[in-house]
């Protein structure tokens, strides 16, 4: 019995000791919690929360090491002997201890805002969180890099800059790149597509072999689209179609497409976004960027090219190809935008489609990629009818409807029909541009000065289309244009139209143009629609026929129904104001001439402005009261020894002084922080 209540009360101890160990410690770190709040408040600016509950644990600990020393000043060395005389003293002592201990963690927590502001380091929190994924992602980077060693792209890549006019050179490399893009999965496949189309910035050589990415890509077994039709339906796929053929028509980096047929009879295909797509494609996207700024910053190709930019932008693009809400979207508003051209866009079904499965009409053709046959039976007639028809309505698209496909690729154009009734139709609308009416009225304005070789009007379309760029040289802009018109042999009469557009884009970047990605795209669909073209129609002479839908659309925008059309829309924008005028003048010339007009100037009355001048008046009344405080502390210390005595070592007067000098001190650190936080136009300063 004596034994089991000896254990008992064994256990009772150590539960106590552990419930006394939460208590304290509960204790300490609302203690700590509480002085983080009262130094972000000192301070006055946003400080992160981590590294103030640090710095207040610090005091907090601290405490128990100046508890021992105030004890023994006030003694005199005796712990055990404080006479009630002495509590006053102590108390002081104690406070002054704790203020400049408060003082002091407040300058080391601005001192590491200082050195490491706030937001520089990922919180720990997050940090731990993300360790698990940032080591996978690692892993993988390693992995990619690995692959593109592997095929020998190191020592090229650093090279191309010095033998950049080296055919063999640039086919060796861009063998190696293509197969280290397919090497490293869907997102490089993709950059891989998307890079085959800016002819207007990459030698032929890399463009003719990262075009065959654009077909060359293993489809996925069909047991996974299965399944990853099941999940996008919600039910078995033989339950909403009649038919699915197992065997896909395409199968390209993100989606693979399948015949289906509905329960109603309707021929239709499933464009299905392969299994685990959107997961590889988040993981990827952040190494495309850290593969990006490496050329960038390791490549002389790669910073006149500014690729890291280029995959910036891919990688938005790539985010919102993902959601096939917005390909349907894009399906409908073209399908709107072209109905009275010759050009067919598939119906969508969207009680059928999801994010991951769009669901849409069966062309029934082939792509112009894939059409040597078929075209070589049609007749020359024919041919330059399509290519005309393409041409004219991408144009058309850009200048008039302000929605244009951005991606016409040969894959991305398909041939419809057979012999005379031979038409084409369009696919993949997950790259859409949208052109609001000024920025189409700037672009027609940029053609016509190309058409008119008029370099100086081309320079003022440019700055109207693009905004003027800080510290822009208009008379180097000028010379350069006209030497690009020049190299062209007359705007669009002479040379390639992709290379035209290509120098034309490299020149805006050069001027620090801020370019809108949808001008760039229409810049970059109309440049790159050439290669199909091209296929359709090896005769036609794509800049002759530009030059001529080019003139024909400005003769129609220029024509006296339009110009009516403009002239109404301005009237009716003026006409408001033009019935006002005459009474409002009336107004002025009345208080004019009886003296009464005034002027009502508002000094700061913009909200930003006010808010600036609060901070600079607060910043100033912070400093002068610091400066009081800090002069009056030293004074105080100075000149402090012959007030009465509060401990052996110190008088009343000293005491203050150190109270006096706290103030100026912390007030003295709020104003450094206020200094480091200028107010932004969002921001009120505490």
């Amino acid at each position: 019995m004596e034994t089991f209540l000896g254990e008992l009360g064994t256990v009772g101890h150590w539960l106590g000791s552990v419930l006394g160990a939460l208590v304290g410690l509960v204790l300490l770190v609302a203690m700590a919690w509480l002085i983080a709040t009262a130094v972000r408040r000192v301070l006055g600016v946003p400080v992160g929360w981590f590294r103030s509950v640090l710095v207040a644990l610090l005091m907090v600990l601290s405490t128990n090491v100046v508890f021992d020393t105030v004890i023994r000043q006030v003694t005199g060395g005796d712990r055990g002997v404080l006479s009630e005389s002495s509590v006053p003293a102590a108390l002081v002592l104690v406070l002054i201890a704790l203020l400049w201990i408060f003082g002091l963690g407040t300058a080391l927590l601005m001192i590491l805002e200082m050195v490491v502001p706030t937001g520089m380091l990922p919180n720990p929190v997050t940090w731990a969180a993300g360790l698990r994924s940032g080591w996978a992602r690692n892993r993988r980077y390693r992995q990619v890099v690995g692959v593109f060693l592997r095929h020998g792209l190191g020592a090229n890549l650093r090279g191309l800059g010095r033998r950049a006019d080296d055919q063999g050179s640039w086919a060796t490399t861009a063998r190696a790149l293509r197969r280290a893009l397919e090497d490293s999965g869907i997102t490089f496949v993709k950059l891989g597509q998307n890079l085959s189309a800016r002819s207007d910035l990459l030698p032929e050589e890399v463009i003719r072999e990262l075009s065959r990415l654009q077909s060359e890509v293993a489809p996925e077994p069909w047991g996974s689209i299965r399944g990853a039709l099941s999940r996008s339906l919600g039910r078995d796929p033989l339950e909403v179609f009649d038919w699915v053929d197992e065997q896909p028509l395409a199968a390209a980096s993100v989606a693979q497409v399948h015949r289906a047929r509905l329960r109603d009879g309707t021929e239709v295909v499933l464009k299905v976004q392969r299994p685990g797509a959107v997961e590889e494609v988040t993981r990827d996207t952040d190494i495309v960027v850290r593969i990006c700024r490496w050329l960038q910053h390791n490549t002389t190709w790669g910073k006149s090219l500014r690729i890291l930019d280029l995959g910036r932008g891919f990688t938005r693009s790539l985010a919102e190809e993902l959601d096939y809400h917005g390909e349907a979207a894009n399906m409908r508003d073209m399908a709107a935008a072209l109905s009275g051209h010759n050009i067919a866009v598939p119906a969508v079904y969207p009680e059928y489609s999801s994010r991951r499965l769009l669901v849409m009409d069966y062309l029934p053709g082939t792509p112009v990629g894939r059409a040597g046959p078929r075209l070589d039976a049609l007749g020359p007639s024919v041919r330059r009818r399509l290519a005309r028809e393409l041409a004219t309505s991408v144009m058309r698209q850009i200048m008039d409807d302000g929605i244009f496909h951005a991606d016409l690729h040969p894959g991305n154009v398909m041939l419809l029909g057979e012999a005379q009734y031979t038409r084409l139709g369009l696919l993949d609308f997950g790259s859409v541009g949208r052109l609001d009416p000024r920025s189409q009225q700037q672009l027609v304005m940029v053609f016509a000065s190309i058409e008119r070789n008029d370099a100086r009007l081309l320079s003022d379309a440019l700055v109207e289309l693009l905004g003027r760029p800080d510290q822009l040289d208009d008379r180097h802009l000028e010379r350069e244009v006209g030497e690009l018109l020049v190299r062209y042999r007359g705007g669009l009469r002479g040379g390639s139209a992709s290379r035209l557009f290509g120098s034309l884009m490299r020149l805006i970047l050069d001027h620090r143009f801020a370019v809108p990605k949808e001008v760039a795209a229409a810049l970059r669909s109309l440049g790159g629609m050439e290669g199909t073209l091209k296929l359709i129609d090896p005769e036609l002479e794509v800049v002759e026929a530009a030059r001529e839908l080019g003139a024909e659309m400005l003769r129609d925008r220029f024509s006296p129904g339009s110009l009516k059309d403009t002239a109404t829309t301005a009237l009716l924008d003026v006409l408001p104001i033009a019935a006002q005028l005459p009474r409002r003048v009336n107004r002025i010339a009345d208080d004019l001439q009886a003296g009464r007009l005034s002027v009502n100037v508002r000094l700061l009355g913009d909200r930003d402005d006010r808010r600036y001048v609060t901070w600079l008046f607060q910043q100033v009344v912070v400093s002068i009261l610091a400066g009081f405080c800090v002069l009056g502390g030293i004074v105080l210390l100075a000149f402090g020894e012959g007030g009465p005595a509060m401990t052996t070592y110190m008088t009343w007067h000293t005491a203050f002084g150190y109270i006096v000098l706290f103030a100026g001190f912390v007030l003295s650190l709020r104003t450094v922080a206020l200094v480091m936080q200028r107010p932004g136009p969002e921001e009120t300063p505490e």
